[in-house]
């Protein structure tokens, strides 16, 4: 289990950044082991998480939903996410929903390179439902600037664009992985 690895930190930096995470004994639940979603918040178990990066990750998913969406997050983010949303046609909240799991991989390799930590805190054995080969390309595309999730958070003017995206946008913003704002507005 590698849980422990980094998790102090982890959870500093998430509360730091104005994300709640409540650290007690829920239980294995949880889309991720010992990690639940709860009124815009995260829930840990660190007896029953697996890995330290998954809180990074989960943390990347709410931080890209509108502020005024957040509070309402339950543990299925996406329908609960969807659900909050309605039809509203805000074409940022359409990108928070569709695009979810690309923006959360960038703003949590993002958090990663900002807490100083290695990759196989995010990019571990098995993750991702990807093998060591196409983990080393994700991060690579992550690396190079050249991750849709980039240009998503760019968007969000949570960050620049870098890489290929820099050619395809310019918001004025310091290019990722350096992070303007941690949290969308």
């Amino acid at each position: 289990m590698l849980a422990a690895e980094h998790f102090d930190r982890i959870v500093d930096f998430l509360r730091g950044i104005g994300l709640p995470v409540e650290v007690g004994p829920f239980g294995p639940a949880g889309f991720l082991p010992g990690v639940t979603i709860a009124d815009g918040g995260l829930r840990v178990d660190p007896e029953h998480l697996y890995v330290s990066g998954d809180l990074l990750h989960e943390a990347g998913h709410m931080a890209t939903v509108p502020a005024r969406l957040r509070a309402g997050l339950g543990n299925d983010l996406e329908t609960s996410l969807r659900a909050l949303a309605g039809d509203d046609p805000d074409p940022l909240l359409r990108t928070a929903i569709d695009q979810t799991e690309v923006m959360a991989l960038a703003w949590s390799y993002a958090a990663l390179r900002a807490l100083d930590l290695p990759p196989d805190t995010l990019f571990f054995a098995g993750g991702y439902r990807m093998d060591g080969e196409q983990q080393v390309r994700f991060l690579h595309l992550l690396e190079s600037g050249n991750n849709f999730g980039i240009g998503h958070l760019a968007r969000l003017g949570m960050t620049g664009p870098c890489g290929i995206m820099a050619m395809l946008q310019s918001n004025g913003l310091p290019p990722f992985p350096q992070m303007t704002r941690w949290l969308a507005a």
